[in-house]
């Protein structure tokens, strides 16, 4: 792979045709806009925070027994 990038890129290999800017451009005008979905709710929005704190607890036991870990191996020694 050759390692002189702006050499490559300096020789005009990788000139985009004429009118590239201007046809991209006007193709993503004409897309439509994205739709946002309504944020869930009633019980649907409970359960998802749910799930985080389950996760959050979970996740905190496991640094607990890792730390515990790595205490009670440098208090072997």
């Amino acid at each position: 792979m050759p390692e002189d990038f702006d050499g490559l890129l300096g020789d005009g290999l990788l000139a985009p045709p004429d009118g590239f800017t201007h046809r991209v451009m006007a193709q993503i005008a004409e897309l439509p806009l994205p739709e946002w979905r309504a944020q869930p709710k009633g019980p649907g929005i409970k359960i998802q925070w749910l799930a985080v704190a389950g996760a959050a607890l979970v996740g905190a036991a496991q640094l607990g027994a890792f730390i515990f870990g790595i205490w009670a191996t440098t208090a072997a020694s």
